[in-house]
């Protein structure tokens, strides 16, 4: 299927690539289907198939903090197939504000994907020490 982007032009995909965002995301929850552009090293860009000017730019939080995990309540996990977190993929929110050098990612409402059935949701971790707006070049920096 073809889905039109601002940002990418018209770009040709499965429907088997097709993530799929069962509330949305949060503020955008009207928007359910994205697709995942780039392989996330460092940065990605999760696009909704639906709205072709809707991209987030998303990053792997273990490139921000190597050690970083998320523990998905049991009842999260069932809302989107998940049977084994090694079957989900985490990816954090990246803002990138006029002045880039402040880039930060949002580790405290990762986005899961079940990589076995393509659905996903964004989780608020209320306990933990991570942030919403965690330094992004700093960190990279740091781990280079």
């Amino acid at each position: 299927m073809r889905i039109t982007t601002t940002r990418f032009g018209e770009i040709e995909v499965e429907k088997s690539e097709i993530i799929t965002f069962p509330q949305g995301i949060l503020g955008f929850e009207g928007v359910q289907q994205y697709i995942l552009l780039g392989d996330v090293q460092p940065f990605g860009f999760l696009q909704a198939v639906e709205d072709p000017d809707l991209t987030f730019v998303v990053i792997d939080p273990t490139a921000l903090v190597p050690d970083y995990r998320v523990e998905v309540p049991r009842t999260e996990m069932e809302r989107i197939g998940l049977k084994e977190p090694s079957e989900a993929v985490a990816l954090a929110i990246v803002t990138i504000p006029s002045d880039p050098q402040k880039m930060t990612a949002n580790l405290q409402a990762p986005v899961v994907i079940s990589t076995a059935n393509r659905q996903a949701r964004q989780l608020v971790l209320t306990e933990g020490t991570y942030n919403m707006r965690h330094p992004v070049l700093q960190s990279i920096d740091q781990s280079a």
